[in-house]
């Protein structure tokens, strides 16, 4: 679009002709997707943000001076750039762990982070496995080392197999059998 066909349509949007409207828009359609595609980064809403270009472009057409001897694209660039900088900042997320996870709270995120530590659970655990060790000497020996093995030192069937050369199935048929006495020594019915 040259310099003088850019001022007449100028001219004309600001005189809300809509063919000049239109015909600026779709003319400054690629810088308008080329500002949006830099600056934002939610591509599914760029029918939106398309949209915002073009309020800008016609705001910029009502705001713009020819007397100043700045070319329309150039003008309209910078107008765009600023628009979509100030959303792009409105849009990010900049969180403190200090900060409260909601506005109506006091409590912080960092209080909301994962945490590996299982407070409950590993006293739970040290507890079951207090009352495993109380009745695993009644276990048979064969029985009472798969135990040991599996659950005391955290080693797989697997594993367990492969260091003395059995088969892993086996040693599965093994702690089942032993899982069933412990529980009928803790009085649990059998589930399978």
């Amino acid at each position: 679009m040259e310099n003088n066909e850019m001022i007449l349509l100028v001219r004309g949007a600001r005189q809300r002709d809509t063919r000049c409207q239109l015909a600026l828009i779709e003319g400054f359609r690629p810088l308008m997707l080329s500002m949006i595609r830099r600056y934002i980064y939610e591509m599914d809403a760029v029918d939106d943000y398309l949209s915002e270009a073009a309020i800008v472009l016609l705001n910029a057409v009502e705001t713009f001076n020819e007397d100043l001897g700045v070319p329309f694209s150039g003008y309209l660039k910078k107008e765009l750039f600023y628009y979509f900088v100030n959303v792009a900042k409105v849009h990010q997320n900049f969180y403190s762990l200090d900060s409260s996870a909601r506005d109506e709270d006091s409590f912080s995120l960092l209080n909301s982070l994962a945490d590996a530590t299982d407070i409950e659970g590993d006293y739970l655990r040290a507890a079951d496995l207090s009352a495993l060790q109380q009745y695993l000497p009644r276990l048979r020996e064969r029985q009472r080392w798969i135990i040991e093995e599996h659950y005391g030192k955290n080693r797989s069937f697997r594993e367990i197999a492969g260091s003395i050369g059995v088969s892993a199935n086996s040693l599965v048929k093994l702690h089942r059998r032993a899982i069933a006495d412990l529980r009928t020594y803790f009085g649990l019915e059998l589930v399978n």
